[in-house]
């Protein structure tokens, strides 16, 4: 036998045990394109991400929180990768991210993406929804432990998220974002 056929065969076992490995984490081949099926283990990977209407809910949110007025589409688009990556990450933050869609779409008694900018603002002001610190004797009223949740968990995520992001470094002045390419002619030509 040679080495050459000895290192195949070596990398083939490797290969075979790296395939079993990944079926039995992921239950099995598919083919392309083809989705999880939920099984007894636990819920498929489409139940990890946020509905539209949940996304929608915190952009809306997140204009009256984080700007005080309607985003640009860009600016809105970087909250919301900033909000699916957050969401990925963490299931804690995920759940945070529904409880606070629902209740802002309760306290609204609509889709609260689509009230007015003004009476979105309105309705997270009456709530104070906007203010972080929950003093022990305040009456969150019927919504209570998830108002509480959006003004101490979800307030400051969309924040940093927002302010985490190439539109809130853009916002105090910084023109590329790090880890994007920026102007190549400050990089190529010499310094002053």
């Amino acid at each position: 036998m040679t080495r050459r056929l000895a290192l195949q065969g070596l990398l083939l076992g490797l290969w075979s045990m790296a395939t079993a490995a990944a079926c039995r984490v992921t239950g099995g081949l598919r083919t392309p394109g083809e989705r999880p099926e939920r099984d007894a283990t636990g819920p498929s990977s489409e139940s990890q991400k946020l509905s539209a209407d949940e996304m929608a809910t915190l952009l809306a949110f997140g204009e009256v929180i984080v700007e005080g007025r309607a985003l640009s589409l860009a600016e809105r688009d970087d909250l919301a990768e900033r909000i699916e990556e957050s969401a990925r990450r963490s299931p804690d933050r995920l759940s945070s991210y529904r409880t606070t869609a629902g209740t802002l779409d309760r306290l609204a008694g609509a889709r609260f993406a689509r009230l007015e900018f003004r009476d979105r603002a309105e309705l997270v002001a009456r709530h104070r929804l906007d203010v972080r610190i929950v003093p022990p004797d305040e009456d969150l009223g019927a919504f209570g432990a998830e108002v509480q949740a959006v003004r101490t968990r979800t307030v400051p995520d969309l924040i940093d998220a927002y302010w985490g992001s190439p539109a809130g470094w853009a916002a105090v002045g910084y023109a590329s974002f790090p880890g994007r390419c920026g102007d190549l002619s400050r990089y190529t030509r010499p310094e002053a």
